[in-house]
């Protein structure tokens, strides 16, 4: 399972039922799953988690290597993973709904449009800092916007979620213009004032939901756990708080999704209905 596709994992105590999530490193991914671990805990299980790039979340879900996502990115972000692996898992339904995917700049820089950009590309020098090279928005960024709106000879900035938001910090502490692949839900848009590019090609889509992703044979082997995860959801509000503390306040995001699952317990009773019928 988890240690033979993925080689490095969180590993749980072994002694109980253990139930394997994957995710990417997005701060909204990190949280949703660090909740769903506390409250499948609270259930009586063991959790192993192991954090991969998108196309190895997918790929261990649907070859059975894993059991469960809480971040698949549809219709648009994870389209072409869907596409792909679409018969052999399961969608149980939508956790998280309103998210987007897109280009995003400090406000203070005075453009509003994808299009702008070209216009400008000593100021933002010539670079759009972006995640891992295989995230889906880095592809929409790469095949679609950048031709859409004549920006191929733009350099696309490969990084990581965290290492991106370092960029945009250090450029809005020197008021400099800076573009990043940005998505919401995600707590910069709360520590700084950004806004995304209007996209009037819609090269990255409408709006998103995130929607829960289990390997097929999993409702039969834990069916208990498959009803909680088809129940889960957060809205915007209680997913930007448990990003919040982690992120700005700088919990741990364990320490983050217990302090929020032991003060919403209303919220994961209504998870809870009939996951032990």
């Amino acid at each position: 399972m988890l240690p033979a596709i993925l080689g490095i994992y969180e590993e749980g105590k072994g002694k109980r039922p253990t139930v394997e999530l994957v995710y990417v490193q997005w701060a909204c991914a990190e949280s949703q799953t660090h909740v769903m671990e506390v409250v499948l805990e609270d259930m009586g299980y063991d959790v192993e988690k192991a954090v991969v790039a998108a196309a190895v979340m997918w790929t261990a879900v649907a070859e059975g290597d894993a059991d469960a996502f809480v971040c698949g990115w549809l219709p648009y972000t994870h389209e072409a993973y869907w596409e792909k692996y679409k018969d052999d898992v399961v969608n149980l339904g939508p956790c998280y709904e309103g998210a987007r995917i897109g280009l995003v700049i400090p406000s203070y820089v005075p453009i509003d449009s994808i299009q702008e950009l070209k216009d400008h590309k000593k100021e933002f020098d010539g670079r759009m800092i972006g995640i891992e090279p295989g995230a889906g928005i880095m592809r929409h960024t790469k095949d679609d916007a950048m031709p859409l709106y004549g920006l191929e000879h733009w350099e696309l900035v490969s990084s990581s979620g965290p290492a991106m938001v370092a960029q945009l910090d250090r450029s809005i502490s020197k008021n400099e213009w800076v573009v990043v692949t940005g998505w919401t839900p995600h707590w910069k848009f709360f520590k700084y004032d950004l806004k995304f590019l209007d996209d009037p090609q819609g090269a990255y889509g409408e709006s998103e939901h995130i929607d829960v992703i289990v390997r097929k044979g999993f409702s039969k082997d834990m069916p208990e756990v498959v009803n909680v995860l088809e129940n889960f959801y957060l809205t915007e509000s209680q997913l930007e708080e448990v990003m919040y503390m982690v992120n700005v306040e700088g919990m741990k995001p364990e320490e983050a999704a217990r302090k929020w699952v032991d003060e919403n317990q209303d919220v994961v009773d209504g998870w809870m209905q009939n996951a032990h019928s």
